[in-house]
């Protein structure tokens, strides 16, 4: 987990995002045995090394967390990845939010989170 900031990181996620959204309008599942297939030619090298930039990246505030979210969300509606960066980044977000809302304490996330808001 790269706990740096990645001073590229919205970008890098905006540029993601649009591809993303752009094979989705084009279907691009559907299209995988088509001549039709758009996304054939289209080279998705860069798109899947910015989202491994983007699921190794720890979040440093509230907007990296959402669209580290949102990675993770579209794996999982793809079935996961193999190689478990989507459970990764999860576990990122949830230590991050676990930072901001319960301090570091040790532990693990949601641990920390329930002991400081423990009655």
């Amino acid at each position: 987990m790269n706990t740096q900031p990645l001073k590229t990181f919205m970008p890098l996620f905006r540029s993601w995002f649009d591809t993303a959204r752009l094979a989705d309008k084009l279907g691009g599942s559907g299209l995988s045995g088509s001549e039709d297939n758009l996304l054939a030619d289209l080279d998705l090298g860069p798109m899947v090394e910015a989202e491994t930039s983007l699921l190794n990246h720890q979040p440093v505030n509230a907007a990296e967390a959402a669209c580290l979210l949102e990675v993770v969300r579209q794996n999982i509606a793809d079935a996961g990845r193999s190689d478990g960066l989507d459970l990764r980044a999860i576990v990122a977000v949830q230590t991050w939010l676990a930072d901001a809302s319960a301090g570091a304490l040790g532990g693990e996330p949601v641990e920390r989170v329930l002991r400081q808001t423990q009655v």
